[in-house]
């Protein structure tokens, strides 16, 4: 998979995050296995822990509605209701 990442960045809208060498040197290799910049690698692995983290999420709320069998039969309900729609 190739990252093609374009926008131009001014000074003002950049930082510096300092990472253990172990780490740079992960990224570095990440990124030539890509066929990327370090930056392309850096953003995807942001995405990915962000798209983790909702799904987490998403999973733990299913679980308390789970755990409360009339909430859960509303939804099921509400859920058949669409599906017929469909």
């Amino acid at each position: 998979m190739q990252f093609v990442y374009t926008e131009r960045m001014a000074a003002s809208d950049t930082t510096t995050v300092r990472v253990r060498r172990p780490d740079s040197e992960r990224l570095h290799t990440l990124a030539k296995a890509r066929q990327a910049s370090v930056i392309d690698v850096v953003h995807a692995a942001i995405d990915a822990l962000e798209r983790q983290e909702f799904l987490r999420g998403l999973n733990q709320d299913y679980q308390q509605l789970r755990s409360d069998p009339q909430l859960w039969e509303q939804y099921v309900a509400e859920r058949q209701e669409w599906d017929a729609l469909a």
